[in-house]
C-alpha cells in the first residue's frame, strides 16, 4: 500500500503501480488502494475530456452488470463530465448517479488525471476488473474481452511484515510437473535450481503453488525461482498473479523464471484471452517467436556485469543442436538482454532478459538455458542483491566441492575380491590421500549366491572396508544383489535390496570398527531410475540417495537437493559427470578422449561458478583396470590433479548431503553500512565447514572481523553453530593473528583471540595456516598441534589425525637477537673469491638493542682454514687458497664456515659457502732447468735439440712457438714442444748469427692467453774425426768420416778422401791424390808429385819444404783452388835460405820475373790451362819450387800464408 497525494502529479506513483503494461502507445494507467479508496491515475497524449469512462466490474463476473459491448459486465463506471469533474454511476455510462464530484486533480494541460473512488460505494470489493475508455480514442486493454485489468484492494498489506534474512523461494509446480515431458526431468530441473541457489550462497525454501496466493509467505523472500511454471490451475491463475504482483510491487520480490510463464492451464491449454498477459504484467515480457533449431548458441551480452558479473561480453555460454526454443522481449522496452540465442547461425534473440517491475526479474528463454550453465546462480545474485556488496553463504571454504561416487560392483564377486582388486584399490586411495587429500564414497554389494561365487567373505572384505574408512572415506550400500534396473522391482524387492543391505553393512562394520557405524546413503545401481523409484528408495536411506547421471541432454545438470517438496528429509544427489563405464564401455573412447571428455564436463561445471559441486562417479574396476584392460587408470589421477590444482575440496557424499541440509536450514541476515558489513547465520545444522563469501567489494579486502579471527581476504570462516560477524572492509588487512586456511572437511568449532594470540577448537585432520601479527622479535609457542613451518608471518601447523583438537598459539616478545646483514643476510650466503687472496669478507650485524657485538667462527667443515676479527668481523683465510690445490674438506674449492654474531645472550649465524675461483695463471716452462734462460750443448750433425716441457696450474693445453735471433734455424712441434734444427748443424760451418756455433732461440709456451718464455743458448760442439795411416808402401786409399779426420799417407801413391769435416790430409811420400771434401780442410801433399782437391769450404794447401812441389812437370797440382776462399800456405818454407830464421815471401804481380830472393811469382800457362806459382829462395833468381793451379787464377797476397 502506497500513500498517494491527489495533486495532479505522477511523482508519487512508482513504476510498479503501473498496470497497463504499455498496452497502447502514449498512454499510462496506474492503480492502487489505501484504507478507504481505490485510487487511479492515467496519462494520455491529449487532454482527458468528457468522453472518458472507467468501467468497474466489482463482482468479477462478466455475466452480471452492464454489458459493455456485451462482454465486460460492469456494476459501476466513473464518467468524466465536460466541466472536468467526475462522478460514480451504476449501469450505463452516466446512468444512475452513485456519487458526484469524486476527488480528482489534473496536471496543467489536463493530459494526466488522478482520482479516488471510495471502497464503500462499491461494496468494499476485494478486487475489481477495470477497462479504460479515454476520450473515446483508446480502449485499454485493447483486447478487452476476458482481459480486463484487475485492481486489488491491498490495504491489508500493512500487516505483512517482510523477513529480514536473505532467502529465496524455489517453486515446485505440481501442475507443471504433471504436464512436463518427464516428471523425473522436472525434478532434475527443480533440484538444479536448488544447487544454483547454493552456488549463489543464498539459502532457500521450497514452496508450492498453494503458497503463491499467500502474500505473507511470499513477502519473506528476496526472490522467487520458478524452474518451470508454464502450467497453472486456471481457477488459481488470477489470484496467484495478483499475489505475485503484490510481492513484486510492494515488497520488491524478484522473479526468476524460465520459458513460458503461467501461459497454460492444468490441461495444457492456453490460458483464456492473452495467455502472455501475466508475463507482461509480472515480468514486463512477452513471447516473440519460437520453434525448433538445428543449432542454438547462447552468448553473454552483459558488458557491464549487471547480471552476468564475471562473464566477458560475447563469451560463449552454451550450445545446443536440434532443440526447441522460445524468444521473449521486454514489453516496455526497458528490459536488458544479458544473453542472446542465435538460431541456426543467423537470427538472434534474447536468451536471458533482465527486467524490473517491482523486484529485479530474470527471464530465461527455456528451462535448458536456465539450468544447463551457471547463469541461474548469477540471476539469483542479481535478483537478491542487485549490484551492491553481497555476502554469500558458501558450503565450502575452498573453490568448490568434489564428491567421488565409487560403485564397488565387484565387491560381491568373491573371485575378484580374492583376486586382489582391493589390494590394488586401497593403496591407490592411500596414494591419493597423501597426494591430494582425497576422500570419497564407496558403495558395496553383498551378494546372495554362494554357489555362483556371488557373496561376501566378511573376513576378507571387512579389512578393506575398514581401511577405506580409516582414510576418511565413506562406505554406503550399492544394494544387496546389484539389480540392473531398479524401476522393475517391487516394493518388497526394493526394501530387500536397500534396507537389508544397509542393516547388514552397519552390523558388520560396527563390529569390525569397534564403534557404531552408520550407513548414511545408498547408490542406485544399473539403469537410470525414475522419480517414482527414487522416492520409493529414499525411505530406506538415512540421509541421502545418489542415482543416475543427469546433465545437458539427460535431464538437467547439478541435480542436488530435494526431489519434491514432500521429500525434504532426504537429499538426492545425481552425478554430473559421466560414469567411467559410459566413457569406456558405452562410448568406447580412447584414454585420451575419455580424459578430455571428463575434463570438458568438469570445466563446464566449474565455469563461472562461485562454489561448484562436482559429483564424479566411477567403479572399483575402472580405477584399477581390474580385468578391464580397456580402462585407463591414469585418467583418474589426471582428474584428481586438476581438481586439486583448482583448490577444490574433496568430500564424501554423506558430507555433501549434510552440508546441503545445513545450507537449506540456515538463516542469513546481512546489512551494509559504508565499509562495514554485519552478517549473521543462524544454523540448524553444522556450518563449521562453511564460509561467508564477499562479492562486489571491488579492490577492497576484509580488513578485520570484530572479535573473530578466522578469515582470508574475501571470506569469513564460520564456526559450527554460526553467529554474527561484523566485517570491516579496507585496502589491506589489519595486522592481527588470524586463521587464513583450514583443512578440507574440518569443522571449526570456535575461535578466540586478542590480535596477537589465538585459540581455536576444530574437529578434523590436516594443516592450518595462521597469519601472525608482526612476529618480529617474538617466539611462537603452539600447544595442541605441531609446527610444520613458519615463513615470515605465515605459521603452518599440523593438528594431527582425525579427532577433536584444541589449539593455542601464543607469541612472546624476545630480546632482540643480532641480525647478520652482510652478504645479503639470511641463514646462508655464498661468497666468490679469487684464489691467492687472504681477505674474505667483513661480517656485519645489527642489533636493535645497540648491544656491542662480537664475531666468531662457530662451525663449518672448513672452519680451521679461517680467522675472524672478533671486533670488526673481518674474515680471512689463514693461508691464501690455491684453486689448483684446494684444501677444503670437500676438495671442491668451496670452503664452508659458519660465522656468528653475538650480543652476549642471543646470536645470529650465517653459513658461508666461500667459493674460491680460479685465476688463470701463466704456464711455466720446466725443461732445461726451467727459468728465463737455459743453455744446451749439442754435438754437431744432430737435428733434435730438446723437448720443451711446461706445466699449467689450470692444466690448460699449451702450444709452443719460437722467436729469437736464430729462430729461423729451428722448428718446434706446437703440441709436443719438440725443438729441432731445421738442418743439422755443422760445427765446421756454423750458421748462427754470431757464427760461433752458439745458436740463440726463444721458446714460448702459451695456454691461449698467458705465456712463459725461455731463452735458449744452444752451443754446437765439434765432433772429432778419426786418424788413419796408410799401411801399404805401394799406396793406400784412406776414407775419412765426415768429421775432423787425420789421414796420413805413406811412401806409396796414396789416395786420401777427407769427406766432410775439417780434415787434415798428409800425403807424405809418393805421388798422392788428396781430396779434402766438405769443410775447412788442410791438404799436405808432401814429397812426390801430388794432385790435391780441396773440395767445398775454405781449404788450406800447405807446402812445408821445397821438395814438396818441384819445378817442372813433376810439380804438385791444386785442381780446385778458389781465389778469395782457399789459401796456399808456404810459411814453413824459408824465403831466404841464405839468411837465418824463416823469412817471408813477397808475391809479385802476374807474369813478373824474379828480381831478388824470397819472391813468389805466377803466370798462366795456356798450354796446360794452369796457373803456375813459383818461389825463389836464393839469389840465383830461378824457381826453386812451383805449384800448379788449374785454370787461370788471379792471385793476391791475401790468398797466401807467406
Amino acid at each position: 500500500m502506497t500513500y498517494i497525494q491527489i495533486d495532479g502529479s505522477l511523482s508519487d506513483w512508482s513504476s510498479n503501480l503501473r498496470i497497463d503494461a504499455g498496452a497502447v502507445d502514449g498512454y499510462q494507467i496506474y492503480a492502487t488502494t489505501d484504507a478507504t479508496d481505490y485510487i487511479f491515475a492515467f496519462a494520455a497524449p491529449t487532454a482527458v475530456g468528457a468522453n472518458t469512462t472507467i468501467w468497474l466490474n466489482t463482482d468479477l463476473n462478466q455475466a452480471t452488470g452492464y454489458q459493455l459491448w456485451g462482454t465486460v459486465g460492469a456494476e459501476f463506471n466513473v464518467n468524466f463530465k465536460s466541466d472536468g469533474s467526475a462522478a460514480l454511476y451504476s449501469g450505463a455510462a452516466g446512468g444512475t448517479l452513485v456519487a458526484d464530484n469524486l476527488v480528482l486533480a489534473y496536471n496543467a494541460d489536463k493530459t494526466m488525471v488522478e482520482l479516488r473512488v471510495p471502497k464503500d460505494l462499491l461494496g468494499n470489493p476485494g478486487s475489481i476488473d477495470t477497462v479504460y475508455d479515454i476520450n473515446d480514442t483508446a480502449i485499454i486493454p485493447s483486447f478487452y474481452q476476458d482481459n480486463a485489468i484487475r485492481v486489488w484492494d491491498d490495504s491489508e498489506l500493512a500487516s505483512v511484515i517482510p523477513a529480514t534474512d536473505t532467502r529465496i523461494a524455489i517453486v515446485y509446480s505440481a501442475t507443471t510437473a504433471a504436464n512436463y515431458f518427464s516428471q523425473t526431468a522436472y525434478s532434475d530441473l527443480f533440484m538444479a535450481a536448488q544447487s544454483q541457489a547454493a552456488q549463489a550462497g543464498v539459502p532457500f525454501d521450497i514452496i508450492t503453488e498453494a503458497d503463491l496466493t499467500d502474500i505473507n509467505k511470499l513477502a519473506q523472500y528476496k526472490a522467487i525461482v520458478f524452474p518451470s511454471f508454464r502450467n497453472v490451475q486456471a481457477s488459481q491463475a488470477d489470484e496467484i498473479a495478483h499475489t505475485l504482483q503484490l510481492a513484486s510491487q510492494e515488497f520488491h520480490v524478484g522473479f526468476i523464471v524460465s520459458g513460458e510463464f503461467m501461459t497454460n492451464d492444468e490441461n495444457g491449454n492456453a490460458m483464456a484471452g492473452n495467455s502472455y498477459s501475466r508475463m507482461a504484467t509480472l515480468l514486463d515480457a512477452t513471447r516473440v517467436t519460437g520453434g525448433t533449431a538445428t543449432s542454438l548458441t547462447v552468448t553473454a551480452t552483459d558488458p557491464t556485469g549487471v547480471v552476468l558479473d564475471g562473464y566477458a561480453n560475447g563469451e560463449l555460454v552454451n550450445q545446443y543442436a536440434n532443440v526447441g526454443w522460445n524468444a521473449f522481449q521486454s514489453v516496455s522496452g526497458t528490459g536488458q538482454t544479458i544473453a542472446t540465442e542465435t538460431i541456426n547461425g543467423s537470427s538472434t534473440y534474447a536468451a536471458v532478459l533482465a527486467t524490473q517491475t517491482g523486484g529485479r526479474n530474470v527471464l530465461f528463454s527455456s528451462d535448458a538455458v536456465m539450468a544447463d550453465a551457471n547463469m541461474l546462480q548469477r540471476a539469483i545474485d542479481y535478483a537478491v542483491s542487485g549490484e551492491t556488496v553481497t555476502v554469500s553463504l558458501n558450503m565450502t571454504r575452498d573453490a568448490g566441492l568434489v564428491a567421488a561416487r565409487v560403485d564397488m560392483d565387484q565387491s560381491m564377486y568373491i573371485e575378484d575380491v580374492n583376486g586382489g582388486i582391493y589390494d590394488q584399490l586401497v593403496p591407490l586411495l592411500q596414494q591419493w590421500k597423501a597426494q591430494y587429500n582425497f576422500v570419497g564414497s564407496f558403495y558395496v554389494n553383498i551378494g546372495d549366491n554362494t554357489q555362483q561365487g556371488i557373496y561376501t567373505d566378511w573376513n576378507k572384505s571387512l579389512p578393506y572396508y575398514t581401511a577405506m574408512i580409516g582414510l576418511g572415506n565413506e562406505i554406503g550400500t550399492h544394494t544387496y544383489t546389484h539389480p540392473e534396473d531398479t524401476n522393475l522391482l517391487s516394493p518388497s524387492q526394493l526394501q530387500f535390496e536397500f534396507e537389508l543391505s544397509t542393516q547388514i553393512l552397519e552390523q558388520k562394520l560396527s563390529a569390525a570398527l569397534g564403534y557404531a557405524y552408520t550407513i548414511e546413503g545408498a547408490a542406485i545401481p544399473g539403469a537410470p531410475e525414475t522419480l517414482t523409484t527414487s522416492l520409493a528408495i529414499e525411505q530406506y536411506v538415512k540421509t541421502y540417495l545418489t542415482g543416475g547421471y543427469t546433465g545437458q541432454g539427460a535431464g538437467y545438470p547439478n541435480a542436488f537437493g530435494y526431489l519434491t517438496p514432500g521429500s525434504q528429509d532426504k537429499v538426492y544427489i545425481a552425478p554430473n559427470t559421466f560414469f567411467d563405464f559410459t566413457l569406456f564401455d558405452w562410448l568406447h573412447l580412447s584414454a585420451a578422449d575419455a580424459s578430455a571428455l571428463w575434463q570438458s564436463q568438469y570445466e563446464k561445471i566449474v565455469s563461472q561458478a562461485d562454489s561448484p559441486v562436482v559429483v564424479w562417479p566411477w567403479h572399483d574396476y575402472g580405477a584399477t583396470a581390474f580385468n578391464s584392460p580397456n580402462y585407463a587408470p591414469e585418467i583418474f589421477n589426471t582428474f584428481l590433479a586438476q581438481a586439486a590444482a583448482d583448490g577444490m575440496e574433496f568430500v564424501t557424499l554423506a558430507d555433501l548431503a549434510n552440508r546441503i541440509n545445513a545450507f537449506h536450514g540456515a538463516k542469513v541476515t546481512t546489512s551494509v553500512s559504508g565499509n562495514t558489513i554485519t552478517a549473521n547465520v543462524t544454523a540448524s545444522g553444522n556450518v563449521g565447514t562453511f564460509a561467508f563469501d564477499l562479492q562486489g567489494q571491488g579492490s577492497q579486502v576484509i580488513s578485520s572481523v570484530a572479535g573473530w579471527y578466522a578469515y582470508d581476504s574475501d571470506s569469513v570462516f564460520l564456526p559450527q553453530n554460526g553467529g554474527t560477524f561484523v566485517i570491516t572492509l579496507g585496502a589491506a588487512q589489519t595486522d592481527v593473528t588470524h586463521i587464513i586456511d583450514l583443512p578440507m572437511r574440518a569443522t571449526l568449532m570456535s575461535v578466540t583471540g586478542n590480535g596477537t594470540n589465538l585459540s581455536f577448537q576444530i574437529q578434523g585432520e590436516g594443516t592450518v595456516v595462521i597469519d601472525l601479527s608482526d612476529p618480529t622479535n617474538k617466539s611462537v609457542q603452539v600447544s595442541g598441534a605441531t609446527i610444520v613451518s613458519q615463513v615470515g608471518d605465515k605459521l603452518t601447523i599440523d593438528i594431527g589425525p582425525v579427532g577433536s583438537h584444541t589449539v593455542t598459539v601464543t607469541q612472546t616478545s624476545l630480546n632482540h637477537a643480532p641480525v647478520i646483514e652482510s652478504n645479503g643476510g639470511g641463514d646462508t650466503a655464498a661468497i666468490s673469491l679469487a684464489e691467492n687472496l687472504l681477505a674474505v669478507t667483513a661480517v656485519i650485524a645489527t642489533d636493535a638493542d645497540a648491544n656491542a657485538l662480537t664475531y666468531s667462527i662457530t662451525g663449518g667443515a672448513d672452519a680451521s682454514k679461517f680467522t675472524i676479527n672478533a671486533t670488526t668481523g673481518a674474515l680471512a683465510f689463514l693461508a691464501a687458497p690455491n684453486f689448483e690445490v684446494p684444501t677444503d674438506v670437500g676438495g671442491n674449492n668451496v670452503y664452508d664456515v659458519v660465522v656468528t654474531a653475538s650480543d652476549g645472550a642471543l646470536t645470529d649465524s650465517q653459513a658461508l659457502a666461500v667459493t674460491v675461483t680460479n685465476v688463470n695463471e701463466a704456464p711455466v716452462i720446466t725443461s732445461n732447468g726451467g727459468g728465463a734462460t737455459a743453455s744446451i750443448s749439442l754435438a754437431e750433425n744432430n737435428a733434435a735439440v730438446t723437448v720443451v716441457t711446461s706445466t699449467d696450474p689450470e692444466n690448460t693445453a699449451r702450444t709452443y712457438s719460437l722467436s729469437g735471433t736464430d729462430a729461423a734455424r729451428f722448428t718446434i712441434d706446437a703440441a709436443t714442444g719438440a725443438l729441432s734444427f731445421v738442418n743439422a748443424p755443422d760445427f765446421e760451418n756454423p750458421t748462427d748469427v754470431g757464427a760461433n756455433n752458439v745458436y740463440n732461440v726463444v721458446v714460448t709456451a702459451s695456454d691461449g692467453s698467458l705465456t712463459d718464455t725461455q731463452a735458449l743458448a744452444i752451443t754446437v760442439t765439434n765432433k772429432k774425426g778419426v786418424t788413419l795411416n796408410a799401411s801399404s808402401s805401394t799406396g793406400s786409399v784412406l776414407n775419412g768420416t765426415g768429421e775432423e779426420d787425420q789421414l796420413n799417407g805413406w811412401k806409396g801413391a796414396d789416395t786420401l778422401y777427407g769427406l766432410g769435416g775439417n780434415d787434415r790430409l798428409d800425403g807424405a811420400g809418393g805421388n798422392d791424390r788428396l781430396y779434402g771434401g766438405d769443410g775447412k780442410d788442410v791438404l799436405i801433399g808432401g814429397a812426390g808429385t801430388d794432385i790435391m782437391s780441396g773440395g767445398a769450404g775454405a781449404d788450406r794447401f800447405e807446402f812445408n819444404a821445397l821438395g814438396n812441389s818441384v819445378t817442372g812437370a813433376l810439380h804438385d797440382v791444386i785442381t780446385d783452388f778458389e781465389a778469395g776462399i782457399d789459401l796456399i800456405d808456404v810459411s814453413s818454407i824459408d824465403a831466404n835460405s841464405g839468411k837465418g830464421g824463416n823469412q817471408t815471401f813477397v808475391l809479385l804481380a802476374e807474369g813478373a820475373a824474379f828480381t831478388g830472393v824470397g819472391q813468389l811469382r805466377y803466370f798462366y800457362d795456356s798450354a796446360t790451362d794452369q796457373t803456375i806459382v813459383q818461389g825463389n829462395v836464393n839469389n840465383n833468381l830461378a824457381a826453386d819450387f812451383e805449384i800448379a793451379l788449374s785454370g787461370h787464377q788471379t792471385l793476391s797476397a791475401s790468398m797466401f800464408i807467406l
